[in-house]
């Protein structure tokens, strides 16, 4: 899409620049790759934020689809378009709406990376019903994960011996401690979205490592798995065609730990 839109601007150039031969159709086709242009706006800003912001998570792939859809639907009031407009409008449509869509097995994976967001995590991209559907999956996962690690700790050797049961904890008086964790859970997620959205400029890692691990600490085992997940392919493409510069005729003879350190350096600095 980001490739169509510059080609129109460079149509565009190209026509204002020379002298028409039909003034009437040239107008007409002039108006028309405006209106074009105008369409396909938002997917040259979204395939930019997603390939060249220095964190570009996958939380940001369904709200971006979600603004995109917006801006398609959107209609001047007062001024018709034109019939093949409409009909480009509904074809990208129709493309938008297959890809992750609630049938598919990424669209829970997404959204709760998208949850993990402090940009994103109201999830106003979704109906209330998938929001309540993400947060139950986000808080299953956190309890598996806390039951993991209570039995990997029970298995290391203590010292110390269990202390003896009381009366009444004998008789089942007394909270478990699985119903503590769940509570301790939920107070948790509910305190976390009830967090101002941050910037969508701001850097989520950094959000997370300097005020979000503090305060929510379980959930924010979560946003370490979710939010590494790299949200296009690009960068690692560009990690590729860097070690292609690197390793060619001249230095084929490079050591491997040495091509390491200059990829690395190559993409680093």
């Amino acid at each position: 899409m980001a490739l169509i839109y510059l080609l129109c601007v460079n149509i565009i150039n190209t026509m204002d620049k020379c002298k028409p031969v039909n003034l009437i159709s040239t107008h007409i086709i002039f108006t028309y790759l405006l209106q074009v242009q105008e369409v396909l706006k938002p997917f040259k800003v979204a395939t930019e934020a997603l390939s060249t912001d220095k964190y570009p998570s996958a939380s940001a792939v369904l709200p971006l689809k979600h603004v995109l859809l917006a801006q398609l639907n959107k209609r001047t009031p007062g001024e018709p378009e034109p019939p093949a407009l409409s009909e480009m409008k509904t074809k990208i449509i129709t493309d938008l709406e297959k890809r992750y869509s609630e049938g598919k097995d990424a669209f829970m994976l997404l959204n709760k990376a998208s949850y993990l967001d402090p940009r994103f995590h109201r999830l106003i991209h979704l109906k209330e019903e998938q929001r309540q559907q993400v947060q139950v999956a986000i808080l299953e996962e956190m309890k598996q994960v806390n039951v993991a690690g209570s039995e990997a700790a029970a298995r290391q050797p203590h010292d110390q011996q269990p202390a003896e049961k009381t009366a009444l904890a004998a008789m089942g008086c007394t909270d478990s401690p699985d119903q503590d964790i769940n509570l301790l859970l939920q107070r948790e997620m509910s305190m976390y979205e009830q967090e101002s959205p941050i910037p969508a400029q701001q850097n989520p890692l950094m959000w997370w490592k300097t005020l979000g691990s503090g305060r929510y600490s379980h959930v924010a085992q979560m946003a370490k798995k979710y939010l590494s997940i790299p949200g296009s392919s690009v960068r690692s493409e560009r990690v590729f065609s860097s070690a292609g510069n690197i390793v060619n005729k001249k230095r084929s003879a490079l050591a491997p730990s040495n091509v390491d350190c200059l990829v690395f350096l190559a993409n680093n600095l």
